[in-house]
């Protein structure tokens, strides 16, 4: 009986003027059952979140044939929260006259 066993590893970063994120995306297979995760980090290398589910059957025969999977990792990317998306500046206050 023959083992599968396959790692996938994707960055992808979004930066502009110093400031934005790298999403990491990850697929691994062992012993037949297999992950696919989402880890986001900030511009200084901390980690913001990750999402990590399992492959369902279909998904994993269609890695084992090699086969491209649209939206493979849409279910495991969770918007950014809004605090992380506010930007940051002074606010404008009405003068007392």
């Amino acid at each position: 009986m023959e083992t599968f066993s396959y790692h996938s590893e994707q960055i992808h970063s979004l930066f502009q003027s110093g400031k934005g994120h790298t999403q990491r995306n990850l697929v691994t297979i062992q012993n037949g059952k297999g992950t696919k995760a989402v880890e986001t980090y900030s511009a200084d290398g901390k980690q913001l979140n990750r999402a990590e589910k399992e492959l369902t059957a279909k998904e994993l025969e269609c890695i084992k044939k090699a086969e491209f999977i649209p939206g493979l990792f849409k279910d495991c990317i969770q918007p950014l929260k809004p605090k992380q998306l506010r930007k940051k500046g002074k606010t404008r206050r009405a003068r007392n006259k």
